[in-house]
């Protein structure tokens, strides 16, 4: 996988696809750990609350 950009378009889908996958996976877990966690040892995703202050920083709306 050195140079992705020789691969066919067909591939570099497919591998989209599984990194995709995976981070989904991913993330249900981590939601699944913060619901189990006590409200004192939450932990924050730092690129949602980012997103979320920039939603109210500048009036924006999640669609956009």
């Amino acid at each position: 996988m050195d140079n992705i950009e020789a691969m066919p378009t067909a591939v570099n889908y497919a591998l989209l696809e599984s990194a995709l996958t995976a981070f989904e996976a991913a993330k249900k877990l981590l939601t699944t750990a913060q619901v189990a966690l006590s409200p004192e040892n939450q932990f924050r995703d730092s690129r949602e609350t980012a997103a979320t202050l920039d939603c109210f920083a500048y009036d924006l709306s999640r669609q956009e």
